[in-house]
């Protein structure tokens, strides 16, 4: 396995087939300030390039997840002036936009677990990842517009995973709401109590592991091609994706293994046997 970025404000934890990527500025709740926003996109440069991690697990250290943009760097930020055709705040706001995508494409399945604040870019990750579960008394919200500017880069993600008519109805009141409403809203798929919330990211992340890693990356690269894609292109990439799969060695394996009542060989060695 390559080297990890050396991060100072993400800590990484390598768990066998597992990464956990913890937001680490816990006295500004985990707001995201350029240096954050670099290692983030270096982090999942790494990701992507990995073979060996399946799970990627998103949380915030000090009982928040993240608070959203540093809006003291931000505002320090929009006194820099346009030079050589170059724009700061343009480009950074553009490289977070990229490292969003590159996330959202990974081949692992991700995992955001979401306690305390998660406000903008904070709401962003939690839109982002594959799977969300959220505490009952997490805060939620965009409140980007209340401060004069938009919640640019999350806003796609936003949209999708909610859908246009509510995306902008808390985009344009700026709403706040608790972990209750995020789960109303389908912005998490998993509620629980706080003090449960470690129990059921190990659940989900059991039930993860129990799948297929390449068959859970194709089966994201498809999902995330619908509406994309012509219908018949549609339909032409999903079936190279599935042939890919059941002549590869992991669909040999996990069909041979149901044949044979066993377990397959990716889910020996988890916890619990894989059960």
């Amino acid at each position: 396995m390559h080297e990890l970025p050396l991060c100072e404000f993400l800590r990484l934890e390598v768990e066998g087939p597992r990464l956990n990527l913890t937001f680490n500025r816990p006295d500004q709740r985990n707001a995201i300030n350029s240096q954050m926003g670099a290692e983030f996109a270096a982090v999942v440069d790494w990701l992507a390039a990995s073979k060996e991690v399946r799970v990627v697990v998103l949380r915030g250290a000090g009982g928040h997840f993240c608070a959203g943009g540093d809006i003291k760097e931000r505002k320090n930020m929009a006194e820099e002036s346009v030079s050589d055709g170059v724009d700061p705040i343009m480009e950074r706001n553009r490289s977070a936009g990229l490292a969003f995508l590159k996330f959202e494409n990974l081949p692992q399945t991700t995992i955001a677990l979401v306690e305390g604040s998660a406000f903008g870019g904070g709401m962003g990750y939690a839109c982002l990842a594959d799977i969300t579960i959220v505490a009952d008394t997490a805060k939620m919200g965009m409140p980007e517009t209340t401060l004069g500017v938009a919640p640019a880069q999350i806003a796609p993600y936003v949209v999708k995973r909610i859908g246009l008519t509510r995306a902008r109805q808390l985009a344009l009141t700026g709403e706040r709401f608790d972990g209750a409403k995020a789960y109303e809203y389908g912005i998490a798929q998993y509620l629980c109590a706080e003090q449960e919330i470690d129990q059921t990211l190990e659940e989900v992340v059991a039930s993860v592991m129990r799948c297929g890693p390449e068959a859970n990356a194709a089966t994201k690269a498809i999902m995330l091609k619908v509406g994309t894609l012509p219908d018949e292109e549609m339909v032409r990439f999903s079936a190279g994706k599935f042939s890919e799969l059941n002549r590869g060695d992991e669909g040999k394996e996990g069909q041979t293994a149901f044949a044979e009542k066993r377990k397959p060989a990716w889910q020996l060695g988890l916890k619990g046997g894989g059960s």
